[in-house]
């Protein structure tokens, strides 16, 4: 594929535009987690309607996000990355799309915010790895730690408010779940 050693990806100062999804469920749930993110309102059309999509806008829900549906529209009332809730309990049932994102965006913002999160699922998902997501969140100051086997979740997630992780840079060389 590409012979780069790592990826430095600079802050995103803004975004604006139109894009139309094809149905995947990890595009969806990855449009969904930034919209959560944004600040203001944002409309998302086309998501595929699956148990992954699901879990995610009830996640965002609990989190503070406002969901509205209407017909093909979703319209996502964002949290401008500031953190409403400063403690949840998030059952992701099989959603790999929303456990991994949702653990490194829950991560990072509770390192600087201060928070207390619990990522599960069903069985299965405590049957997949997500060991080298939480290593690579560690050394940026999140406080990651395992609820059952370690290296998979259910996960617990903890942060003291003002902890600013400093810039790493890290080789994605595994897959492309554990760098996105």
């Amino acid at each position: 594929m590409f012979a780069i050693p790592f990826l430095d990806l600079p802050p995103l100062t803004g975004a604006a535009g139109t894009v139309r999804l094809p149905g995947s469920k990890s595009i969806s749930n990855r449009v969904l987690l930034l919209a959560g993110l944004s600040a203001g309102t944002t409309t998302v059309r086309g998501l595929l309607d699956s148990d992954d999509t699901a879990v995610m806008l009830e996640a965002l829900r609990t989190l503070g996000c406002t969901i509205e549906r209407d017909g093909d529209a979703t319209r996502v009332g964002g949290l401008a990355a500031r953190l409403e809730v400063r403690e949840a309990k998030l059952f992701l049932g099989n959603a790999g799309t929303a456990m991994r994102p949702l653990a490194a965006t829950l991560a990072v913002l509770a390192a600087r915010q201060g928070g207390r999160f619990e990522l599960s699922g069903v069985a299965r998902m405590h049957e997949r790895p997500i060991g080298d997501l939480v290593d690579a969140l560690r050394p940026l100051g999140c406080d990651v730690g395992y609820l059952g086997t370690p290296g998979y979740p259910p996960l617990a997630i903890a942060g003291q408010a003002g902890a600013s992780p400093p810039r790493r840079r890290s080789a994605c060389a595994a897959t492309s779940r554990a760098s996105s």
